[in-house]
């Protein structure tokens, strides 16, 4: 690919070749908007930025080395066009507009692993190495196969892998300082999946048309490139006046990143809980199996369970709950054509046919009681409701750390979150006091246990429909004649009123325990089927 793109670069510099330079920017539009956009999250600026960087392309095509990739002086020169920008965007800022940006930028970080990486993609990638940086460019944001890397770069195949993987390593490193820990397939999956905008309509052949046949650019996008030049000038410098200065920058920012280092040596509970709810939204695929443990109502129920999920819309719990007032098993699924629940009660009728649900959300809340649907797929989904991760840092709660504990052998802190009771609408009762505990590994920033405990809560009389006891009669195959729906209702009523009594004297305490947790690894559809 290098050989294509520097044979096209020279015609243009020889010969002026429009068709030449517009292949160029056809083929590489995608990596520099992107990466523009990223930086400046504004898509109007990133244009510009786009525009400007294809420029200088075609004012330093002649100089550049026939062994040069291409795309990683694209991206290079994308940075330095983008930090010009910013700090004459921040010039025309006041500080209530700078202060309302950064806001937003940091809630939209807390969403998800990308929203957290993307901030500090760039910056970071800054800190590789010319040669590592250009292999994961081409890999993870041109997307292309390690063959390509590996011709690009002039080496094999499997030295490219190699190189490809000490430079994911280098970035995991780099990140890992910044206070953000991942793995480093975590990182890749993130940023393949994420890094690429879509260009704005038109974009390539403005581009092609300010540089190539001599239209107008705006007055923003020539003071970038002056400005970007200016800046490739100085850093050529200071590369010319020897390794000292280069040392000592490394020794500062070698000390900044210990101090950075050091402030998240003990973070907080909220910090905890963002750096969870980003290493889920990070993950292609998991998997994990566990126990639930229910204690109170006058009984305890135990069951065990199975998750199998993957984006986008592929899900797998299956059940097995004994103890209690009944025992059962149960599983929702999506194998890309739909949701279905199917539950199987000891003692009644088997159901053979699974319900159709109106969506994931239905679903998994359908299997909540039961299973761990409640957590895990919950955060891993980004599903509106059903998540603990929310909690920690939450107006209702009182969030506080609690010593360090395991979960087998997995090291992990402990968030407790303390919520007061709140009053149902519609005299429905109230919650209690509920108090949420949240094991989180300490290396993958996954929950390895979660334990809710409800205590004194009170629940409204139950008025049981003749509707509701002549559909409970209907599942047992059983008439609905009036001596029958009398001692069902008796016995409903009576169920309930046990459970009502236990709830408001005791407690209830919900354990859920994750193990044998598998990230990333590959499933098919067809691993997802009833």
């Amino acid at each position: 690919m290098t050989n294509s793109d520097m044979e096209l670069v020279q015609e243009y510099a020889t010969r002026h070749s429009e068709q030449a330079f517009e292949t160029l920017v056809s083929r590489h539009v995608t990596l520099v908007y992107s990466s523009a956009l990223r930086q400046v999250r504004d898509p109007h600026l990133a244009e510009e930025i786009t525009q400007a960087v294809f420029i200088i392309l075609s004012q330093k095509a002649g100089s550049l080395s026939p062994k040069a990739i291409l795309p990683g002086w694209l991206y290079r020169t994308t940075r330095f066009t983008a930090s010009k920008a910013l700090q004459q965007q921040s010039r025309r800022q006041n500080r209530e507009q700078e202060a309302y940006m950064q806001s937003t930028i940091e809630d939209t970080a807390t969403e998800a692993a990308w929203q957290e990486l993307s901030p500090l993609l760039d910056e970071t990638m800054a800190g590789l190495g010319q040669t590592d940086r250009d292999a994961l460019v081409l890999r993870y944001l041109e997307n292309k196969s390690l063959q390509e890397v590996g011709m690009a770069l002039g080496m094999e195949e499997r030295a490219a892998q190699k190189r490809v993987a000490r430079g994911l390593e280098k970035l995991r490193a780099l990140f890992t300082k910044r206070g953000i820990v991942l793995s480093s397939a975590l990182i890749a999956a993130a940023i393949s999946a994420n890094s690429a905008y879509a260009v704005p309509v038109g974009l390539a052949a403005t581009i092609s048309a300010t540089t190539v046949q001599g239209s107008a650019a705006a007055a923003s996008v020539t003071t970038f490139v002056k400005g970007t030049l200016k800046m490739m000038k100085w850093m050529k410098l200071k590369v010319a006046v020897g390794v000292g200065i280069v040392a000592l920058v490394a020794i500062g920012a070698t000390t900044v990143a210990i101090s950075q280092s050091s402030l998240h040596d003990k973070p907080t509970a909220r910090e905890i809980a963002k750096k969870s709810k980003a290493a889920y939204a990070a993950l292609v695929s998991y998997s994990d199996d566990g126990i639930v443990v229910t204690e109170g109502a006058g009984s305890t129920t135990t069951t065990t369970f199975n998750t199998r999920l993957l984006r986008p819309n592929l899900y797998k719990l299956e059940w097995t709950q004994t103890g209690g007032f009944f025992n059962m098993t149960g599983i929702v699924w999506s194998a890309g054509s739909g949701d279905f629940l199917q539950t199987i009660t000891k003692g009644q009728p088997q159901d053979t046919e699974p319900k159709k649900m109106p969506n994931m959300q239905t679903a998994l809340a359908s299997a909540n009681g039961y299973s761990a649907a409640s957590t895990v797929p919950s955060e891993f989904c980004n599903l509106k409701s059903g998540g603990v991760l929310g909690v920690p840092g939450s107006d209702l709660a009182k969030t506080t750390i609690e010593p360090d504990e395991k979960v087998g052998d997995v090291d992990c802190f402990v968030i407790s979150s303390a919520m007061e009771p709140i009053k149902i609408p519609y005299d429905k009762g109230t919650t209690g006091n509920i108090t949420w505990r949240l094991w989180i590994g300490k290396q993958d920033y996954l929950i390895h246990k979660s334990q809710s405990i409800t205590e004194n809560a009170s629940l409204p009389p139950l008025k049981i429909s003749d509707a509701a006891v002549k559909n409970a009669l209907a599942e047992k195959n059983q008439p609905a004649t009036p001596e029958l729906m009398a001692a069902l209702r008796a016995t409903m009523e009576k169920d309930y009123q046990q459970v009502r009594n236990s709830i408001k004297s005791g407690k209830v305490v919900f354990t859920q325990t994750h193990e044998h947790i598998s990230v990333n690894q590959k499933f098919s559809p067809s691993d997802f089927a009833r």
